[in-house]
Formats: structure tokens, sequence, C-alpha cells
């Protein structure tokens, strides 16, 4: 009797076995995305930058970069806003009080780096004899001159 899977044989050496064929055949590329590692056709297809375009795109951008930085810096000065040293202008502050008021002030607690913007004010606290007190500050000039108010 013969099957389809080979002959069918009453000896007790069975037949020699030809390797199996392979019933899978390789992917095909992809239509989209980036080629297979192997390929050239994915590098054929990709182009380098230009330098032509980077200056064309990076020369007004640095331009207008450097020009805010300049006249930012320089000419009205929005990026270079003066402000007070805190540290120093509450040892302004207690030394005022102090020296030109007499007295017994012991710590003076001023806002962070307030603004040197002429005629401003703003207070500060400290203690006088134990006591919690305010004081006002008031800029007297733009090179960061201030007279301290009698404490409230």
């Amino acid at each position: 009797m013969t099957s389809p899977y080979g002959r069918l044989d009453d000896s007790t050496t069975p037949p020699a076995a030809a390797p199996p064929a392979p019933r899978w055949a390789p992917a095909p590329p992809p239509q989209f995305g980036p080629a297979a590692p192997g390929s050239e056709s994915g590098r054929a297809s990709r182009r380098g930058v230009s330098p032509k375009l980077v200056a064309a795109i990076g020369g007004p951008v640095v331009l207008v970069v450097a020009l805010v930085v300049v006249l930012g810096l320089i000419w009205p000065g929005f990026l270079n806003r003066k402000v007070f040293d805190t540290a120093a202008l509450q040892r302004g502050v207690l030394t005022v009080l102090r020296e030109n008021y007499q007295l017994d002030a012991d710590e003076v607690a001023c806002p962070v780096a307030p603004p040197v913007t002429v005629n401003s004010r703003f207070s500060c606290s400290t203690r006088i004899a134990g006591e919690p007190k305010t004081v006002t500050v008031t800029v007297t000039s733009s090179a960061g001159r201030f007279e301290v108010g009698r404490p409230d």
C-alpha cells in the first residue's frame, strides 16, 4: 500500500529521509519607514542637511539672539535690572536706626532683592527694645542711596 507520505515497506529498515523543505519564505521589504539595516536603498534616499540651508536659517537666528542680548543688557536694561543686596540693605538700615535715630535696634528684615528704582518705597521689619516695629525705606537715587523713615 502506498501513502502520500512515502512508501510503506515490509522491511525493518526505514528508508533514508530527505531533509524537509522550508515552509516559509523571507518577508518582503517594508513599504514604509526605514529600510532594513543591510539594505542600500535606505541610504540612497537619505540626504544630509545642506550647509546653505543651515546658514540661511541659523544666521538670522543668531543675529536676532545677539541683538536681544545686546539691547537687553546695555541699552534699555530690561535684562539688567538693578536690585539691592538684601544683607547689605539690612545692615544699612540697622546702622541708620542705631546711629542716626539712637535706637536700640536688634535686627532688621527687609524684602529679598528690592529693585533700585528712584522714589520707590518698601517696608522693613525690625525689633527695637524688644518690640516689633516697621520702618519705611525710600530709594533716593539710581546708585542705591536710600532714606530710612522713623519706626512705626
